[in-house]
């Protein structure tokens, strides 16, 4: 019994133009279009976050939830929704050296404020976070060819 081939194969050029395709593709998903103001607000809405921690209370906790909440409603909306493809994962190793950079820049001085009570340290570690993130912006922009 023959069966009826329903899958014709593509043509080396057919072929050739759905992988340049699915190459585009993946790229976009794995290195959005993030514009300048993006690294911007991320950058004060982290500096807000940790600097609010010097405040006293409960205006402490007011501005650190404020900086939190826009951080992630905007890195979710620019990084992880992706028009056309729904939510996508993070990239890991092309976060990993930003990441590793503002866990431990911004870390060490975290964990100073905390263990000397130096509030003024939160400060410090605001402006550290914000340049992290501005300097990661810009290294990304110029290596998506965006920037």
């Amino acid at each position: 019994m023959e069966t009826e081939e329903s899958f014709n194969s593509p043509s080396a050029e057919e072929a050739r133009r759905m992988l340049d395709a699915a190459n585009r593709e993946e790229q976009e998903t794995r290195n959005p279009p993030l514009p300048r103001w993006f690294f911007v607000v991320q950058a004060l809405a982290l500096a807000v976050a940790l600097a609010g921690q010097a405040l006293p209370l409960p205006w402490s906790a007011v501005v650190t939830a404020l900086g939190i909440v826009t951080v992630v409603a905007v890195g979710v909306r620019q990084v992880f929704h992706r028009r056309g493809y729904g939510l996508v994962g993070l990239d890991g190793p092309g976060s990993f050296p930003y990441m590793i950079s503002l866990l431990i820049g911004v870390g060490v001085l975290v964990i100073l404020a905390i263990s000397l009570e130096l509030p003024w340290l939160w400060l410090i570690a605001g402006a550290d976070a914000a340049v992290t993130t501005l300097e990661m912006g810009r290294r990304y922009r110029k290596a998506t060819g965006r920037g």
